[in-house]
């Protein structure tokens, strides 16, 4: 079978958020895309530089988000999975419109196939619902004689976002106190990555549409447990950390109860925990380092970033 031209046109969605930010400006800097973004008229955000603007209704309905998405080779959603109908109705647009590969917003921290992860929380039921119909597409355009359709899919599983999580206290450890919560004996290794690493690993399926069709793949900076980022944090900031150990079930239990109480906020401490002990992306068969052409970043190097920026901003 001739192999596909490559992918050219490719709309992102979210191109103003933490992950959509950075991965509109790794497509835009790998210098063989033309980047556009639906932007919802009701957004008050600038558009990124190097970019085209598509705009849309707030509503994203489905036969506007078709016609918007004609003649793009590529859709990447990027932003936040909180009303899941609309992410269907845009995986149903990409199909509609002939798009010829779709990345939805799997990303991190979990992967959304787990059982343990679908157990706990709706976002990764909801994940896998979109996962669900983006193989039900592909096999309906797979199946098509007339090939009036090309879609097929790519998702992405990074595990936390490891600098986001360091700047904002999500990974439970707090900079500015020099504490750390660390989970059971603190020496589960775990897959993250950098923003930078997401963007990069979006890029690279694009590039390599043809080796990324129809799976999930999974990618990471590194796989440290959380002892590791401890030492890691000590020797950038030259201090002796304070520690204390929590048991992963007990605080999952606490946590799944607040959220069954109506407090959202425990959505975050639940992804920090599956993140935590159920993200070894290693010992997956679909772990993808080597397909896309990646090398694991180095952990120190990574922490002394954040760590400086952590203590500019402090000062400033």
């Amino acid at each position: 079978m001739a192999s596909s031209p490559p992918i050219k046109k490719v709309c992102l969605i979210g191109a103003n958020g933490t992950v959509g930010s950075v991965i509109t400006r790794e497509l835009v800097q790998a210098g063989c895309f033309d980047v556009s973004i639906l932007r919802r008229s009701n957004s008050s955000s600038a558009s990124p530089a190097g970019v085209t603007e598509i705009p849309v209704s707030p509503a994203l309905e489905l036969q506007e988000l078709t016609r918007a998405l004609s003649g793009q080779d590529a859709v990447v959603a990027a932003f936040p999975l909180k009303d899941v109908s609309e992410h269907l109705r845009l995986v149903e647009a990409a199909f509609n419109a002939g798009v010829r590969r779709y990345i939805p917003a799997d990303y991190g921290s979990c992967d959304a196939a787990s059982p343990q992860a679908q157990h706990h929380l709706r976002l990764y039921r909801d994940k896998t619902a979109v996962r669900t119909r983006c193989e039900e597409l592909s096999q309906m355009a797979a199946e098509d004689q007339t090939g009036a359709s090309p879609f097929t899919w790519t998702s992405i599983i990074c595990g936390h976002f490891f600098d986001y999580g360091l700047r904002s206290g999500l990974l439970h450890f707090n900079l500015d106190a020099e504490r750390a919560q660390i989970l059971d004996a603190g020496d589960i290794k775990a897959s993250a990555s950098t923003l930078r690493r997401v963007g990069e690993s979006v890029v690279r399926v694009l590039q390599r549409h043809e080796d990324t069709r129809n799976r999930a793949v999974y990618v990471q900076s590194f796989c440290p447990t959380q002892l590791e980022i401890l030492a890691s944090l000590e020797r950038a900031t030259g201090n002796k950390w304070h520690t204390q150990h929590l048991d992963s079930n007990a605080f999952l239990e606490r946590e799944s109860k607040r959220l069954e109480a109506g407090d959202g906020e425990a959505t975050e401490e639940i992804v920090f925990v599956l993140g935590t002990v159920d993200a070894d992306w290693t010992r997956k068969d679909g772990f993808a380092m080597e397909l896309l052409g990646l090398q694991d970043e180095n952990l120190d190097q990574v922490v002394r970033e954040v760590v400086a920026a952590h203590k500019t901003r402090a000062s400033s």
